[in-house]
């Protein structure tokens, strides 16, 4: 099964596909302001490498948030829109959990995302060696030390990755102590990780109606500064 696979809750976008041979191909841009403009031609020229037409996809991934607002509803409505005109099966997957498998270690991960306010949106998950992971606790979207002291119920090392620690790595390790284990900031999530998680649900017959496919915000929109208008709105400078 072929999946085409969105990521666009953060600055940094990607569109991947993948099958079950693994990942196929991946195209990734900083793209603050830039989202709309380029998802869909990145998606025809990766297809286009893979000498693959549209109608060779037969599943398509989102990553659903928590994110910026504006590149959240691009993806979104994006893979809703393709789902919908090629008749494809749709999922959406956290963006938090795509970032916490990317750093490819077992154990408790805390994934991290600026989202800027003072605040982050951050996730806890324990990664098994199978590959699956259980949420401990569910996606967040607070200042850090009222994470921090959600996290602090679950006993171990814990794993940091994410933009996220650019601001909040100092407080974050100083609430964790010994326990924290530093990924880095460079850690993003990525489209091609959005599909791979996606696709074992999706062979197994696991979908959502285009129309019913929400953003996760966490617990209030997040909205990061300097992304692209749609409709003649935007995000507050």
């Amino acid at each position: 099964m072929r999946v085409l696979a969105i990521e666009t809750a953060t600055p940094l976008a990607s569109a991947a596909a993948v099958d079950e041979d693994g990942v196929l191909a991946e195209s990734v841009l900083r793209a603050p302001m830039h989202h709309l403009e380029w998802l869909l031609p990145a998606v025809e020229a990766m297809l286009g490498y893979l000498a693959l037409s549209p109608d060779a996809i037969e599943g398509v991934a989102v990553s659903c948030g928590p994110g910026g607002f504006t590149g959240l509803r691009i993806g979104i409505t994006t893979a809703a829109a393709w789902a919908t005109m090629r008749r494809v099966p749709l999922l959406g997957v956290s963006t938090l959990e795509a970032l916490a498998r990317v750093a490819g270690v077992q154990g408790l991960v805390l994934p991290l995302l600026d989202a800027h306010r003072g605040e982050v949106a951050g996730a806890l998950y324990r990664v098994a060696g199978d590959g699956s992971a259980d949420c401990l606790v569910p996606p967040l979207v607070v200042a850090p030390d009222r994470l921090m002291a959600e996290v602090a119920a679950h006993p171990g090392p814990v794993l940091l990755v994410g933009d996220g620690l650019t601001r909040s790595a100092a407080a974050m390790r100083a609430s964790l102590g010994d326990r924290a284990r530093a990924g880095g900031p460079h850690l993003h999530p990525r489209a091609a990780v959005v599909g791979l998680l996606a696709l074992p649900q999706l062979l197994r017959g696991d979908r959502v109606e285009p129309a019913a496919l929400r953003p996760l915000y966490g617990r209030r929109p997040v909205a990061w500064p300097r992304q692209e208008t749609m409709g003649g709105g935007g995000n507050p400078q």
